[in-house]
């Protein structure tokens, strides 16, 4: 070292050059020339990596400018050890230094360069000039580690000093090891003002932006009350407080009744409710009865016509309170299903006189002009088709035939942008932008190494997975992957994505991006051997930037991404690579909208795919090794076999329910049942005299006979042979079938394309509302039998030959068995409608739905529904014309050729009573359920489910998970495990700029970080910002600005990268051209290349550096060339300008599927703030944004939905019962019908996504099919029952309610909830655990409670809340009169011989 010499000017001026204008320049320096010259030469390197950061390169410059030429060097430097010089020379040489550094200096020093980046490998300076250094101590210790490159030639100790106080003037420190005082060289801040010091955001935490803050999602409201949130509390208490209040009321309401029944001032003797259930409230001496329906042919019919037309309805009747009590087990109710095989006459007596009585205290409900002409439609049509019944089929039959050509048109989408993103949305444009201007995302192929668990799963084992031995066999396995090839000879160069080769395809894989540790290697650990190899893996981990650790493609590779659950030294904290649990290795490929491109890779993936799995089962197993992977095909494969396990099951489902249709339509298990039971009470010991004859043994054996008899006799064999509806029941199916088929065929043919949720849920929607309609129109055809059956066994009659024909043998005096279904239609036609036509509505205003599989759904749905209706009321109705000739033949179900013997009308009769289930809802459930006490307890108990399921729905989570539709052996749920256990970074994601003029300053400045001059807002520094708060950005890397490493890219300092022709300076030279005939691009231009932008490249000839730029290599000598880097981050237009470019950062550790969907809500919302800062289109992009693009709008979309069906039910049934009262109560019941099964969404783990909204939807329609038959058959009960504000209407309200219960609940009971209830608990068997979480869940909450609310709530609703309705049974008399009179009169074909029997055969149908 020399002593202290004069400094001339032109030395001193090379100081102030090299040292920066931190240094203070002395006049006399100990250093020279040569000197200066190798240190100005050392200083090259740290200027490419700290040069963005003016304060840090700056200090660094001046820190080793003191240490080399300060004439202060004897004050804080001590020569520990010499060396001899080299041979040849003699002296000594420095072997170690100490130098003493003043620690606040040292900590300032650190400070101003901790934290720049370097974008090379878009990490952090400090990774390459410090690695693991956490305070300025250990950035030394490694500055003054004797090393070549970035290590200093001889040792340099830094031995520690006490720090003096921070505001006390510079004094010399009693050291405890040498008397030096410390240098304190003054450091600059990055934060200082001055161009020479002043750091960009990117480099310098202190000069970035303060953004606006933004809570996480995690940092919601947290208002709880104990344990309970405050919303769940205060609905709690909100239904605390109505719930004592409406206990107070109904006790008060009780006490005053009973008090005024009791007290003799206020109540007449007598007056108050009767006991009886079967009778109506005791008003005015008068006391309103119950009476069946009469039949036209029963004896005192005219007085029936006269008193039908009279102002009491008929199923009313009006008696005197002294007149003796009729017995109720005699009085059937109006409208119910079943009817008392041997009628008592007195139930058929009706005193027209007393209809007076009552005078203006009650008044007929007038007549429903839409229901009139609805049901004379109906019966009109009904007539028309069973009359021409196979017309009737051929037709509906050739129309579908016809209709399902549309199937050569089918098509199934399975694109996920077309399937779940919105058209026009911003998530369908950015990809669609994204893959136009950089190309589609690269297609991954990845794998995951752990130790083997020993387990039937993948499993995480907490031990290292590095050997020398492993690592050896890694690279045997990507050397084999690597010459893979398919039967056509397509190889991994083939398809791969290279970069520094792109567009064009590598001549072998070795360039391809291959992402594993072994590139820290070269690709090969043969180059550092056992001994090395640890040293190197944990050397490159801590600085992946390291021109010795790049990748065979010239990529640095992230630790990251090719290493799981990497420790860190709790000393040093670098990361100890060595130890890391697993590993990770990714192959990209190209990817294409080239579909003949993307069938090449798929080719190759396919023979991968089979390698890996071949990997995994045995070779992995061999060293110790557990493998889990994916390709990119994985996911479309194991959907499909997942799709393909479940269709049998689904399948078996279907078949199940379609036989239970079939065998519980015409009563057969019934049947069985009943014959059992005959013949076990016959096997009951006798209590008959032992006196008369008989014996224990003989009354057994006579029992079993008798039993055997009863077995075999002619009512079972009729009912099991010929009245079984096997047939019918088919049809039925055949129908829904039909409709299905032919809606999708009709939509086919229009565009619309099928998805795998239409077909897996709409044929389920069409049977539960199908089934319905089906046992509705066969129970009312029967009830219309029963009827006609009792009239003819009263009058005695016979069967008669018709027409001479011998088989077919009719009653004579029985209606055809053409009228009887179009009475059938004509009453349940306006009820199918009125469910049909809400449904159909309500699924048709799902259009209105963005999201395209909820779209599609919504039109196939309602298509599906109406078609299938039209298709009942025609065709069905035929069909149950035809079976009802082939039952009344005597002919066999199935068999029709085959007949058995006639039986009497008392015969054909005793087969005609209720069924166990109508026995069961008109003796137990309905009078129970309509008792006072029970309605109340009904009403608590349903109000408390409703707040208990708002309360639970509010734990509904988003998304699917991706391993939910997969089968369980999937070798996928290994992998997503795996990733989800090893994988610290998320995937990448792009924000993408388009509309900015980067030829301008402005423009540049609106995009750079690393310069003084860029704006405060420019996307580089917002991206850094947003990185540093990564709980609510879900940003955890530093942005890759492509624009910061272009200009640094001209830097002259890096003299490899941007050269130009020394002779033609317009022209741009090689990596091939020799470095004396170039010269770097800026080299003595003015203005240079400095921080402030000034002199940097605009207008054209930005674009022509740009140009050359993008296509430079990125190798060794220039890391920053574009071309491996940014070739796919920016799009130039032909003349060199950029259109779009993206910045590429990635998100945090992305774990479930919350994670995932605030990732993308908080990269739109970053976009949307660069969007308004820097007054251009910016968008996001990543990968699984266009999966989860529907969750962005789910929440407003499932709102949107259901208020549309509620609003078409409220509508469309106002109008088709002529009530908003009962129309607003059946609302309100399917509303809480949907609540309860999004109550039990969120207890249950269901999340919510385009299926389960597909799902609620369909849950309004069955819902809703579960209350439109019962409340129409509520309207329509006891003549329309009385006005609503009348004193007897509430109870008059109890039997319209009971009525109702017991006409069509047996239907409802019977064709949707057992139906149903049949096929989901065969569903329930399958393996797929998406058919478990969204269809058996699901539905299952869906059934039991619709039918729930439909049977129970709704008719207590009713009976509370239900308004007047009006006449089924009397007011469309006069219609049906005249049309069979007409019809019989010109068809001269009389039914009865005298006057008054043919006007008998023209009353009432019911």
């Amino acid at each position: 070292m020399d002593g202290n010499n004069m400094a001339s000017t032109e030395f001193q001026e090379s100081l102030r050059r090299i040292c920066g204008p931190a240094f203070s320049v002395p006049s006399s320096v100990c250093c020279s020339e040569s000197q200066l010259d190798t240190l100005a030469s050392n200083f090259a390197t740290p200027e490419l990596i700290l040069g963005t950061c003016p304060g840090c390169l700056n200090n660094f410059r001046n820190f080793f400018c003191s240490f080399t030429c300060s004439p202060d060097q004897s004050l804080f430097l001590d020569a520990v050890r010499t060396q001899d010089l080299s041979e040849g020379k003699q002296g000594l040489a420095v072997k170690e230094v100490s130098f003493t550094v003043d620690p606040n200096y040292g900590t300032k020093f650190f400070d101003s360069c901790k934290n720049v980046k370097f974008g090379a490998t878009n990490g952090y300076a400090m990774d390459v000039l410090g690695p693991g250094a956490r305070n300025y101590k250990e950035w030394f210790r490694f500055l003054g580690k004797e090393s070549p490159g970035l290590g200093s030639p001889f040792q340099i100790s830094f031995p520690d000093v006490r720090p003096a106080p921070p505001d006390s003037p510079q004094q010399p420190f009693p050291p405890p090891v040498n008397s030096s005082i410390p240098l304190d060289a003054g450091a600059l801040s990055c934060s200082a003002p001055e161009l020479y010091a002043r750091c960009s955001c990117l480099d310098c935490p202190e000069v970035c932006i303060t953004l606006p803050p933004v809570p996480a999602p995690d940092d919601g409201p947290t208002c709880r009350v104990g344990k309970m949130s405050c919303f769940a509390f205060f609905l709690v208490i909100i239904y605390a407080v109505g719930l004592v209040s409406f206990l107070a009321g109904a006790a008060i309401t009780e006490g005053w009744k009973r008090w005024r029944n009791e007290n003799p001032a206020t109540a007449r003797k007598g007056r108050g409710w009767s006991s009886d259930f079967s009778s109506r409230p005791i008003s005015d001496g008068y006391r309103y009865d119950r009476l069946p329906m009469e039949d036209p042919s029963a004896p005192g019919s005219e007085d029936n016509r006269d008193h039908s037309r009279s102002p009491v309805p008929a199923p009313q009747r009006i008696v005197p309170v002294d007149a003796p009590k009729q017995s109720n087990a005699a009085r059937p109710p109006s409208g119910s299903s079943g009817f008392d095989s041997s009628p008592s006459p007195n139930n058929r007596a009706r005193n027209s006189s007393d209809v007076g009585a009552v005078g203006s205290y009650y008044t007929q409900p007038k007549a429903y002009p839409i229901n009139t002409f609805i049901s004379s439609g109906f019966y009109h049509l009904g007539f028309w088709c069973a009359k021409r019944a196979y017309l009737t089929i051929t037709i509906g039959l050739v129309i579908c035939g016809l209709l399902n050509a549309g199937w050569s048109r089918f098509e199934v989408e399975r694109n996920p942008v077309r399937l779940w993103v919105a058209k026009g949305s911003d998530s369908a444009r950015a990809k669609s932008t994204f893959d136009e201007a950089f190309g589609p995302f690269y297609r991954t192929q990845q794998f995951i190494i752990t130790l083997d668990s020993d387990s039937d799963h993948w499993e995480p084992v907490d031990r290292p997975v590095l050997t020398w031995d492993r690592l050896k066999w890694l690279e045997s396995v990507e050397r084999h992957i690597r010459d893979l090839r398919t039967e056509s000879g397509i190889s991994l160069n083939d398809v791969c994505f290279s970069p520094s080769t792109y567009p064009d395809a590598p001549m072998d894989s070795d360039p391809c991006v291959v992402q594993s540790i072994l590139g820290f290697f070269g690709g090969s650990v043969e180059t550092v051997g056992e001994e090395g190899w640890s040293e190197k893996l944990n050397d490159c981990a801590n600085m992946p930037g390291d021109v010795d650790c790049l990748a065979p493609s010239g990529a640095p590779l992230i630790p990251k991404l090719v290493m799981g659950d990497i420790p860190r030294d709790t000393s040093t904290g670098l990361l100890k690579a060595t130890e890391a649990r697993a590993l990770i290795v990714s192959f990209i490929l190209n990817n294409s909208l080239d579909p003949d491109q993307i069938a090449k890779a798929e080719e190759w993936e396919t023979v991968l795919r089979t390698y890996l799995e071949e990997l995994s089962e045995y070779k992995a197993k061999d060293v110790g090794l557990a493998i889990a992977f994916s390709t990119e095909i994985s996911l479309e494969e194991e959907l499909n076999k997942s799709s393909n396990t479940d269709v049998p099951i689904v399948v078996l489902s279907y078949v199940v329910m379609f036989l239970y249709v079939s065998f519980s339509l015409g009563g057969t298990g019934g049947a069985i049942l009943r014959a059992f039971y005959d013949g076990a009470r016959s096997l009951l010991p006798s209590s008959g005299n032992d006196a008369r004859g008989r014996n224990r043994s003989g009354s057994i054996t006579r029992s079993v006979v008798g039993s055997l008899r009863g077995f075999s006799g002619k009512w079972l064999r009729r009912r099991l042979l010929v009245e079984s509806k096997l047939s019918l029941g088919l049809w039925g199916i055949v129908i829904v079938l039909l409709s299905v088929s032919t809606s999708v065929a009709v939509f086919s043919l229009i565009g619309v394309k099928v998805t795998l949720i239409i077909a897996e849920v709409i044929p389920f929607l069409v049977l539960a509302i199908g089934v319905d309609n089906v046992f509705i129109l066969v129970h009312e055809l029967e009830r219309q039998n029963a009827k006609a059956y009792a009239a003819i066994a009263r009058q005695g009659m016979v069967p008669t030959a018709m027409d001479g024909d011998e088989d077919d043998d009719e009653l004579e005096g029985l209606p055809s068995a053409e009228e009887r279904v179009a009475r059938s239609l004509a009453r349940m036609g306006p009820s199918i409608l009125l469910g049909a036509a809400c449904e159909t509505i309500a699924f048709s205003l799902g259009v209105l739905v963005g999201m395209p599989a909820v779209r599609n759904f919504a039109i196939y749905a309602a298509g599906a529904v109406a078609i299938n209706t039209i298709l009942q009321i025609t065709v069905f109705v035929a069909v149950m014309a035809l079976d009802l000739k082939r039952i009344e033949a005597n002919r066999l179900d199935v068999l029709p050729f085959l007949k058995l013997p006639s039986l009497s009308p008392a015969e054909m009769l005793s087969g005609s009573g209720d069924s166990v289930l109508t026995w069961i809802m008109k003796n137990v459930f309905a009078p129970a359920l309509l008792i006072r006490q029970v309605k109340y307890f009904v009403l608590i108990i349903f109000s408390g489910l409703f707040v208990l399921s708002w309360i639970g729905a509010r734990h509904i989570t988003l998304g699917l998970d991706q391993r939910l539709p997969l089968p369980r052996e999937s070798y996928l749920i290994d992998y997503f495990n795996a990733v989800d256990t090893y994988l610290d970074v998320g995937p990448p994601v792009y924000f993408v700029v388009e509309g900015v003029d980067t030829t301008t300053r402005q423009g540049q400045q609106s995009l750079c970080g690393r310069f003084s001059t860029c704006d405060e807002f420019s996307v580089a520094n917002v991206l850094e910002a947003e990185r540093k708060r990564p709980e609510s950005s879900f940003i955890v890397e530093p942005p890759a600005v492509w624009v910061d490493d272009f200009f640094q890219w001209l830097n002259p300092a890096i003299d490899t990268c941007c050269r130009i022709k020394k002779r033609n300076p317009n022209q741009f030279c090689t990596p091939r051209d020799s470095p004396f005939t170039c010269k770097p691009c800026y080299e003595d231009r003015e203005p240079g290349w400095n921080i402030t932008m000034e002199g940097l490249p605009v207008g054209a000839e930005f674009s022509s550096f740009i140009q050359q730029w993008i296509t430079s290599p990125t190798d060794a000598d220039c890391p920053l060339g574009g071309r491996a880097s940014y070739s796919t981050s920016v799009k130039l237009t032909s003349e060199g300008e950029v259109a779009l470019s993206h910045f590429r950062t990635y998100h945090s550790s992305l774990k479930t599927q919350d994670d995932f969907i605030n990732a993308m809500a908080a990269s739109q919302r970053i976009s949307e703030d660069l969007s308004e800062q820097i007054g251009a289109h910016v968008f996001p992009y990543s990968l699984f944004y266009v999966f989860f693009d529907q969750y962005s709008y789910i929440l407003p979309t499932t709102r949107q939905v259901l208020a549309f069906a509620l609003l078409s039910i409220l509508i469309v049934s106002s109008v088709l019962l002529g009530s908003w009262r009962t129309s607003a109560v059946i609302c309100i019941t399917v509303l809480m019908t949907v609540v309860n099964i999004l109550g039990v969404m969120g207890v249950w783990g269901v999340s919510l996504n385009g299926i389960s909204l597909v799902n609620l939807v369909i849950s309004v329609g069955i819902a809703f099919e579960f209350c439109c038959h019962i409340a129409r058959a509520f309207m329509g009960a006891l003549g329309g029952g009385l006005p609503f504000g009348h004193p007897s209407a509430e109870r008059d309200r109890d039997e319209r309610a009971y009525i109702a219960l017991i006409d069509v609940g047996p239907s409802v009971f019977s064709g949707i909830t057992l139906t149903k209830l049949v096929g989901i608990a065969i569903l329930s068997l399958t393996k797929s655990q998406l058919l478990q979480v969204y269809y058996v869940r699901m539905w299952l909450t869906l059934i039991i409670s619709g039918a729930l609310h439909g049977l129970v709530f709704l008719p207590v609703a009713l009976s509370f809340q239900g308004s007047q309705g009006f006449s089924i049974e009397n007011e469309d008399q006069d219609w049906m009169s005249r049309e069979i009179s007409s019809r019989y009169e010109a068809e001269a074909r009389p039914l009865f011989a005298d006057e008054e029997s043919d006007a008998e055969s023209i009353d009432t149908p019911y």
